[in-house]
């Protein structure tokens, strides 16, 4: 049995939250350079760097740190140069003859991202300069951004954003690219009342899990939303579901789907009905849902399809921006759920733990071993899944 590629990955995003590139990284801290130039690394940047754009895959940029191992070994990805982005790390400076290696990159083509304490005098090889933004107040932001900004043609990267107070701070001062988990933090509205088509959703999540629902009662919710209903009908003719005729009401889509299933998917037309969230944030809560499901094949004590529906959850607060315990207050889920998602330590809570894990890098949070290969394998499938699902859907 091939081995899972053992990478997660973060988006890099530009001022408008329009993913730029991937950040790829490895689940080993010294991953065997002897394997860098083959084809693992055409697998990881075609698995990981496809994104959904108006309804067609593109590949963005991989965005690999690059040490001072690398650099000595000199063994790059056998990848097209607009591929990559080399993100060189602090040690890189040890180098011998480091200059005249980053010319030799930028000469073939390759962009080079450096942290802003290298020397000045390497700028002229970079295209992106990296800093902090939790090692600068508002008014020394401003002032590194504008003596970098006359660098021609170089863009500045903050990094570590922790939520969108800081993304303004730092779109405010001029930079131009932003990494960090920013974008699953809720924007919490005070006041925000739900729109009407998230009112209709709500009402089909209550319906669906109501012991009295029927398929005409659902039918009648659903026909209150246009848009919903052709949500509906793109799933459960889609591959996703092993559509395989099709089907053009809403009851026979109801009675295909089954109330089981039905149950989870409202709550992912609730989350892409928000047309103000970051597409990587519905792709993130599909990957956090489908590993779980995935992961309980090991955690046989915990059903999948409630899993799914934790992962999903896991992040709803953040698209419809209302505090997480107001929002749970009306969903009509189980309490094992509702504790997981809260960061419960229950066999729910645990699952969701380690897939969340994953998915940061936080390695050593994970099991080892075999373990460890099974959340990773997990992950990969969970990002291929939720890449088709959403060209399906869109």
């Amino acid at each position: 049995m091939n081995q899972p590629v053992l990478f997660s990955r973060q988006p890099i995003f530009d001022a408008q939250l329009n993913t730029y590139a991937y950040q790829l990284v490895s689940a080993y801290e010294q991953p065997d350079a002897g394997n860098r130039g083959s084809n693992t690394a055409e697998i990881v940047v075609n698995a990981f760097s496809n994104l959904l754009d108006h309804g067609h895959v593109k590949c963005l940029p991989a965005w690999v740190k690059v040490d001072a191992s690398w650099l000595y070994d000199a063994q790059f990805p056998e990848l097209p140069v607009e591929s990559l982005v080399f993100d060189l790390t602090s040690d890189a400076l040890s180098v011998p003859n480091l200059e005249e290696i980053l010319k030799n990159l930028a000469d073939q083509g390759y962009r080079i991202s450096m942290p802003i304490e290298f020397d000045t005098t390497l700028y002229q090889f970079a295209h992106i300069i990296r800093l902090d933004c939790q090692q600068y107040s508002g008014d020394s932001l401003a002032e590194h951004t504008l003596k970098l900004k006359q660098q021609r043609g170089l863009k500045l990267l903050a990094d570590n954003v922790a939520d969108f107070e800081q993304y303004e701070r730092c779109k405010s001062a001029g930079i131009d690219l932003f990494m960090g988990w920013f974008f699953a933090e809720p924007q919490l509205v005070s006041g925000r009342k739900l729109a009407r088509n998230e009112l209709v959703m709500f009402q089909l999540i209550g319906e669906v899990n109501s012991p009295d629902a029927t398929v005409d009662s659902i039918e009648q919710i659903i026909q209150r939303d246009p848009e919903l209903v052709a949500s509906l009908l793109k799933l459960v003719n889609s591959a996703a579901l092993g559509g395989r005729r099709t089907i053009s009401s809403i009851s026979e889509a109801v009675i295909n789907i089954g109330l089981t299933e039905l149950k989870k998917w409202v709550l992912l037309f609730a989350l892409c009905h928000n047309k103000q969230v970051p597409s990587e944030l519905i792709g993130l809560l599909l990957i956090k849902a489908k590993m779980c499901q995935l992961m309980t094949e090991k955690h046989n004590h915990v059903d999948s399809g409630t899993a799914f529906m934790t992962g999903l959850l896991s992040g709803i607060d953040a698209v419809l921006g209302i505090p997480l315990p107001e929002l749970l207050e009306q969903l009509p889920v189980q309490v094992e759920v509702k504790r997981a998602v809260q960061g419960g330590n229950n066999p729910l809570g645990k699952l969701l733990a380690q897939t969340e894990a994953y998915i940061r890098a936080d390695w050593e949070l994970l099991p080892k071993g075999e373990e460890f290969h099974f959340v990773a394998d997990c992950y990969t499938k969970s990002v291929t899944w939720s890449s088709d699902l959403l060209k399906e859907l869109s």
